[in-house]
């Protein structure tokens, strides 16, 4: 199955019925962010930091048959999503900061739906409430957990 083109989209959880939108919480001057769960039906279309590019940089390693190494950068800041500490781990918050860093696309059983893994495939991000405000947090990766499945819709 092949993973969306190089653009811009919403990213939705397909837990929540892609009610559940990537956003990157912005205020303030701190240059890393949360990336949380948001209601789309809230957003204005002027309100851009729920916009991603998804940037494919190429194929990930043989180990990872039909995975893309992508970045994903917010359109509204430029910063890229990226987990909170350098090495990642169980239920460390994904945040946007500027330093570049790619993840591994990988599709799903279910056409156009997708985990949004590290580059070492241990660890995926997963929105765990529909609570507006939840942070989008790094769990094991596990193909069954709908809360770590993502779509890519164009904007």
């Amino acid at each position: 199955m092949s993973v969306p083109l190089t653009g811009n989209y919403k990213i939705c959880n397909v837990h929540y019925d892609s009610n559940q939108v990537f956003d990157l919480q912005v205020g303030g001057h701190n240059p890393v962010l949360p990336i949380i769960g948001r209601r789309n039906a809230k957003f204005k279309s002027s309100q851009t930091e729920i916009f991603w590019t998804l940037q494919v940089v190429g194929d990930a390693s043989p180990e990872f048959k039909g995975y893309k190494v992508v970045r994903l950068i917010n359109v509204k800041t430029g910063t890229y999503a990226q987990p909170k500490e350098e090495t990642p781990s169980i239920g460390e918050h994904v945040v946007g900061a500027p330093g570049i860093v790619d993840w591994l696309l990988a599709p799903t059983k279910t056409i156009g739906q997708y985990s949004i893994q590290t580059p070492d495939g241990e660890f995926a991000c997963a929105l765990l409430s529909r609570m507006d405000y939840t942070p989008v947090q790094l769990e094991p990766v596990d193909d069954e957990d709908p809360t770590q499945i993502w779509k890519f819709c164009p904007i």
